[in-house]
C-alpha cells in the first residue's frame, strides 16, 4: 500500500514537503507510510486517519484502498469510555435559579406601568412645546391679532449686486493626481524559488488562472494560508486582493498550467519547472 501512495504522489509531482503543506500530517509520518513503519505513529487510531488524508491528496479512493489492503493494517484495541459521575450542582443551580425569575415576573407589571406613563409624559410634552410655539410664517400683535409675515422678495437683487456677482473669480480646478507608474522586477532565483520586486499602486489584485489541472497554494509574510493549498481544474480561476500585503509566496505544481495576471499585468515566469515557488514584495508607489 505505502509503494501504490508513493507512486501517485510522484505521478502527482508532490515532494514529501507539498504533501505536508496539502495533509497537515508531518513529514516523518507520511515517509512511514509508505515504507509502512506504523509503529512510528502516534497511535494506532491515527494510522487509518493518515492514510486517507494522504489517498486524498493524491487523487486515490481511500476507502477502497484500506479495504484491499486491509490485513497490513494494524489492529486498534477498544478504549474504555468511562461514564461521567453525576453532580448534584446542575440541580442546585437549577433550583437557586427559579426565585430569580420569579421575583422578574412579579416585578413585570410593574416596568410595564412605569414604561407606560414615561410614554404618556413624553407625548404630553411633545404636543406641548409644538402648541406653544409660534411658526415662522405668523405672530401675535399687541391686540391678540395675528397677521402673516411678509414673504421675502427673491427678484429685489440690484443691478450692482449681479456686477459684483458676475465679477467673482471661478475658482481652479483642481487636477486629480495621476496614478503611481508600476515597476516590476526580478530580485534573484534560488533553487525552485524566483523572488519579484514589485512598486506601485496600493491597491492590487492578483488573478490567477488555470488552464490544466494544478495545485495551488498561497501565505503572505506571515505565513497565513491566502489559498488553502488544493487542487485546481482546467478553466477555473482564484483573486487574490492584495491591498495592504508587503509579501506574497505562491507554491505551484504543474507550473505551466498556471497564468498570474497582477494588476491586469501577466506575470512572465524566470525558471521552466514544473514546480516552483513564486515570491512577490511589494511597495507602494509614491
Amino acid at each position: 500500500m505505502g509503494t501504490r501512495l508513493k507512486e501517485a504522489r510522484i505521478e502527482k509531482g508532490y515532494s514529501l514537503e507539498d504533501l505536508q503543506d496539502v495533509t497537515k500530517i508531518q513529514k516523518r509520518y507520511l515517509a512511514g507510510i509508505e515504507e509502512g513503519n506504523y509503529s512510528m505513529m502516534p497511535g494506532q487510531f491515527y494510522v487509518r486517519a493518515f492514510i486517507k488524508q494522504y489517498a486524498e491528496a493524491v487523487g486515490l479512493k481511500a476507502d477502497e484502498l484500506l479495504e484491499q489492503h486491509k490485513s497490513e493494517m494494524p489492529e486498534t484495541t477498544k478504549e474504555q469510555v468511562r461514564k461521567p459521575m453525576s453532580s448534584a450542582a446542575p440541580s442546585r443551580r437549577t433550583s437557586i435559579s427559579k426565585p430569580s425569575s420569579n421575583r422578574i415576573n412579579e416585578k413585570m407589571p410593574m416596568i410595564i406601568v412605569a414604561l407606560f406613563i414615561v410614554v404618556i409624559l413624553f407625548v404630553t410634552w411633545f404636543f406641548y412645546n409644538m402648541l406653544a410655539d409660534p411658526t415662522e410664517e405668523e405672530a401675535e400683535t399687541d391686540d391678540g391679532l395675528q397677521y402673516e409675515a411678509p414673504s421675502k422678495n427673491t427678484s429685489s437683487a440690484t443691478d450692482e449686486e449681479e456686477a459684483a456677482n458676475e465679477e467673482e473669480e471661478e475658482e481652479p480646478i483642481e487636477e486629480e493626481p495621476a496614478e503611481p507608474e508600476t515597476e516590476f522586477t526580478v530580485v534573484g532565483t534560488n533553487a525552485e524559488t524566483t523572488t519579484f520586486q514589485w512598486a506601485g499602486p496600493a491597491e492590487r489584485e492578483l488573478l490567477i488562472e488555470v488552464s490544466g489541472r494544478s495545485w495551488v497554494a498561497a501565505t503572505n509574510e506571515n505565513q497565513e494560508d491566502m489559498i488553502t493549498p488544493s487542487e485546481m481544474q482546467a478553466g477555473e480561476s482564484e483573486t487574490l486582493d492584495l491591498t495592504g500585503e508587503s509579501y506574497v509566496r505562491l507554491r505551484l505544481g504543474a507550473a505551466p498550467n498556471v497564468k498570474l495576471i497582477l494588476n491586469g499585468e501577466p506575470i512572465e515566469y524566470e525558471q521552466d519547472l514544473t514546480t516552483q515557488n513564486i515570491v512577490i514584495e511589494f511597495t507602494d508607489a509614491e
